[in-house]
């Protein structure tokens, strides 16, 4: 890719380099999306955006959420703009901050298959910026060029980036082999039942728990910030992708415990810390609540399999409510550590609160069925128990108790 300014969108995808040979399903651009525009909306920041997000789901809430800070200059660019021009499939993102800039162009080339053009903190933003100017016969170069983010074309950060992206895709494209694989165990009569069936669960548990898992990942993705060194930031991408490794490398045998011991408070704010900007999406808040009264709550557990249990909860919560606070509260009863998860939100009617740790239960359009049931398997493998406490008017309540790790 030159430095010439070009005059059509399209042509950002020709002349491909080594950052642009992947083709990326929705899930990745929409998660792209959000990383990108997330630190602005959540941090207030001053800055000018200029978006088109065209077949891109679900971000309403985000672009609200800019179109009311008093700090940004937001230009959406509508369809019937885009009709006058040979780019009607074309998306984009042209962002300038005093901290960061980046120009994200994408389009659908197949169903749920999409090419992408992706710099940060690069001089060729400027080049898209002027693309943007000539195609649309606007001028913002005061409020745009006046932001100073270091611009130096940044080839380390920019390939890492992209080494990221195509991480996650191709553990996209492995859950749907493994899924089609999954379809073809079915269909044949003479494979063994229970062996059947064991594939197929399986395959269902990693696919729940990498859409968990990316969900967390397209929040933090802060890397597109000039080469940070904010380490708190940075732990809950690194954490999720170690997950995501484990539940990939288990494929055939996920039952295999790996019981340690294990501060079962730290694992739990490890989860807070993958989850904080999810909730916050919500206007939802985690609070932990340490009843133990000094006693150090270790327990032998699976740390892995234990963080999915517990994110799989707070998920759960979040999804339940809005404005509230998600309490999780930590309690020794006996020998045991007892672990409450607490929300205000839509309470589970009677008749489905003895169904939901049931396989293949599930009250949401877009569910698998498998999160709560996988979630008590989980615990009962690690000599726990969950259950739900209550669900009212008033809150919803989950249980987990652990056997508590006897000390010396």
């Amino acid at each position: 890719m030159t430095n010439k300014i070009k005059n059509s969108f399209n042509t950002y995808f020709e002349n491909k380099d080594l950052t642009q040979n992947e083709l990326y399903s929705s899930s990745i651009v929409k998660s792209l999306v959000r990383s990108l525009l997330e630190p602005v909306a959540s941090n207030n920041s001053k800055a000018i955006a200029f978006l088109r997000l065209k077949n891109i789901p679900e971000t309403e809430g985000l672009i609200k959420r800019l179109e009311y800070s008093a700090n940004v200059t937001l230009k959406e660019f509508s369809d019937f703009e885009f009709s006058k021009f040979d780019v009607e499939d074309v998306g984009f993102i042209v962002l300038s901050t005093h901290r960061y800039n980046c120009a994200f162009i994408f389009r659908e080339v197949e169903k749920d298959k999409f090419e992408i053009y992706l710099k940060l903190n690069s001089k060729l933003v400027s080049n898209v910026y002027e693309t943007l100017k000539n195609v649309f016969l606007i001028n913002y170069d005061e409020e745009f060029y006046s932001y100073r983010p270091e611009r130096r074309e940044n080839n380390l950060m920019n390939e890492a980036v992209h080494n990221i992206l195509k991480f996650f895709e191709e553990t996209i494209k492995e859950n749907e082999y493994n899924t089609k694989v999954q379809e073809n165990y079915r269909n044949v009569n003479t494979v063994n039942t229970t062996f059947r069936n064991e594939i197929y669960q399986n395959v269902r548990q990693i696919a729940h728990e990498i859409k968990n898992q990316l969900s967390i990942l397209d929040i933090y993705a802060r890397i597109f910030e000039k080469k940070t060194q904010d380490f708190e930031t940075i732990e809950p991408i690194k954490k999720s992708i170690a997950v995501i490794k484990n539940q990939i490398e288990q494929f055939k045998n996920l039952d295999v415990i790996n019981l340690q011991e294990r501060n079962v408070k730290s694992i739990i704010l490890d989860s807070i810390k993958m989850y904080n900007g999810l909730v916050k999406e919500k206007n939802n808040k985690i609070v932990l609540i340490d009843e133990m009264a000094g006693v150090e709550a270790n327990a032998f557990v699976d740390e892995d399999k234990f963080l999915i249990v517990i994110n799989n909860i707070i998920k759960n919560a979040n999804d339940s409510t809005s404005g509230d606070e998600i309490i999780i509260k930590l309690a020794q009863v006996d020998e045991k550590i007892n672990i409450s998860f607490i929300n205000h939100g839509e309470k589970i009617e009677q008749k489905n609160q003895e169904k939901i740790f049931e396989q293949g239960y599930t009250t949401k359009k877009d569910g698998w069925g498998i999160g709560l049931s996988v979630c008590k398997r989980l615990i009962g493998s690690q000599f726990g128990t969950m259950e739900l406490a209550k669900s009212d008017d008033n809150e919803t309540e989950f249980m987990i108790s652990l056997p508590l790790a006897q000390t010396k």
